[in-house]
């Protein structure tokens, strides 16, 4: 797929992922969790040489959750946009601002899964790595 296009929920804020394919994630670590209330859905674009960002910056907060790392969300609708690892230039964005991808995506890895609670689990069969990055 290619020129992927993307909208937080009052479309401010506009993401382009150059090109991707058809994979999905989850993060349960305690940050997405807490910041989402359930586990977070997220497409892996990379770096910033695969993405446009086109931001209306009075309408975007930054949230740095630890020195390397930046949260990026729409303050007008509340929408998580994206996490940003400043120093690898790598992105992670919130899956469900793409509808093109959530169509005819493949839902395969489950990372951060010794953190997830035992109150839900999802259906699928899926590759799990630990908050070690290890395989589970």
């Amino acid at each position: 797929m290619q020129n992927i296009q993307g909208t937080c929920l009052c479309e401010k804020n506009h993401l382009v992922i150059k090109e991707y394919g058809n994979f999905v994630y989850s993060c349960h670590c305690d940050m997405c969790r807490k910041m989402s209330a359930g586990p977070v859905m997220a497409v892996d674009p990379e770096t910033s040489d695969n993405i446009e960002l086109h931001l209306d910056e009075a309408s975007v907060t930054y949230y740095h959750s630890s020195p390397e790392v930046e949260r990026a969300f729409c303050s007008t609708c509340g929408t998580y946009l994206f996490w940003h690892h400043l120093a690898r230039d790598h992105y992670c964005m919130n899956a469900e601002l793409f509808p093109d991808i959530i169509k005819q995506v493949n839902f395969g890895l489950q990372v951060f899964y010794d953190r997830k609670p035992h109150y839900y689990d999802f259906a699928n069969e899926t590759k799990k790595m630990s908050s070690s990055w290890e395989e589970m």
